[in-house]
């Protein structure tokens, strides 16, 4: 109908210009200038009477189960499906969780849809062998707050870059190391509030994102608190991140951004040689963990050939701040149990340029402090090589000399596959 529509109001158009040239004072009108105006009239009366069908409610169904009732009486919200395949053709064997050669990392079911008009409402589920089902994401969004978003639910905590991306939708195989090492290796999440705010005050866009969380991490299944972490609101994970997005010009632009995340988590007791302690069924201790970010991403992409030519750089340093001598919080536990906490950084630099209409070549280069190597130094290259068909998937083959914290160095290559079936909304930049 919409069509319809514009394709009378251009006739129109483009006709009022020739009567307009019609000089009527130098000779009467001719019977070409008549059918003319009276062709014109015709669209005109035929653009209202269409514009009123249009308008008109739709009949409601009658007793005898007549006309349908509204125009979409389904309702359904939008269902979308992605598949994340990986292959690890490590030469000194699989390096996955599950040990696999060729497997479905994850396949994401994806739910989303207007709930009315002040609300929007997402849901992500992973599916994986590993892990079987679980929520990755349940959010409530509302939609009628001019420049303030506030999400209630479970959502990717808004710390860094990378993080507020899920795993399948990154530009490399993997998260960088100082995410797998210092928060999670497929990206740290909380249930709670997030609160954004834009604004503008220097020119330019910014974004602050402001987080309240049950929890800061899921705790191992063998620490066991003396209380729980959420048991006293300052024991809640509290995030703040400042976003600020600059066009340096038509084809360049980049963002700097600022985070903090803060949280109690369980440490647990140990002995002086490292030896776990329990102590009437209590084996750890809450300690204060404080992290510091700062992120930055730049893109080039020419507006006369975007299409064939692009650069990306990212990189993301990260501090993490773990409180020194936290209380025991048990009576009669020794403070030696506890051990001291230290703090650890990590860092990566990521740069991609595109080849051709669906071809990339990317690279990276990771370091971080492993805290689960007492802090030893563990860095990685990698190489990566993306073909994007379409949108809608992508093939991606990488090479990566991990040099670990313990151990010797390791050779790994990965394949990826990930496919995307229905209306999956793209991630922001």
């Amino acid at each position: 109908m919409r069509r319809l529509l514009t394709a009378v109001g251009f006739a129109v158009v483009t006709a009022a210009p020739l009567t307009a040239q019609i000089d009527t004072t130098r000779r009467p009108a001719s019977r070409a200038d008549s059918l003319r105006r009276k062709a014109i009239q015709d669209s005109l009366n035929l653009m209202r009477a269409l514009e009123s069908a249009q308008a008109a409610p739709a009949p409601a169904q009658g007793a005898t189960g007549g006309a349908s009732g509204p125009s979409n009486p389904r309702m359904l919200p939008d269902f979308s499906a992605v598949g994340d395949l990986v292959g690890d053709l490590s030469p000194k064997g699989s390096t996955q969780k599950d040990g696999t050669r060729f497997g479905v990392r994850e396949v994401e079911l994806a739910v989303q849809a207007v709930v009315d008009p002040y609300f929007r409402g997402d849901v992500f589920l992973g599916i994986s062998d590993v892990e079987k089902i679980s929520i990755e994401q349940a959010f409530l969004t509302t939609t009628s707050i001019p420049d303030l978003e506030i999400r209630l639910g479970r959502y990717l905590m808004p710390f860094g870059k990378q993080n507020t991306t899920h795993r399948h939708d990154l530009h490399t195989i993997e998260y960088p190391w100082v995410i797998q090492k210092l928060l999670t290796d497929d990206g740290l999440k909380g249930t709670g509030v997030w609160v954004s705010k834009v604004l503008a005050p220097f020119g330019f866009y910014q974004e602050l994102q402001v987080t309240a969380v049950d929890r800061l991490r899921d705790a191992a299944a063998d620490l066991v608190p003396f209380e729980p972490a959420n048991k006293s609101l300052g024991g809640l994970g509290y995030s703040a991140r400042l976003r600020n997005y600059v066009d340096i010009n038509e084809s360049t632009n980049f963002e700097l951004s600022g985070s903090v995340l803060t949280g109690k988590v369980e440490r647990a007791f140990a002995t002086a040689t490292g030896d776990p302690l329990v102590f009437n069924g209590v084996s750890a201790t809450l300690a204060r963990q404080t992290m510091l970010g700062a992120d930055l991403t730049y893109r080039w992409r020419p507006l006369q050939q975007g299409l064939y030519k692009s650069f990306l750089f990212q990189g993301e340093v990260m501090h993490q701040i773990n409180e020194q001598n936290p209380s025991a919080g048990v009576q009669g536990v020794p403070l030696s149990s506890v051990s001291a906490g230290r703090d650890y950084t990590g860092a990566y630099a990521f740069a991609r340029y595109q080849l051709g209409q669906c071809l990339f070549l990317g690279g990276r280069y990771d370091y971080v402090q492993d805290p689960t190597a007492q802090g030893r130094t563990l860095t990685a290259g990698s190489g990566y090589l993306e073909w994007f068909p379409s949108e809608f998937s992508k093939l991606v083959a990488g090479y990566e000399r991990l040099n670990q914290a313990t151990g010797a160095g390791l050779n790994r290559i990965l394949l990826q596959a990930a496919f995307s079936l229905g209306p999956h909304k793209p991630h922001p930049f």
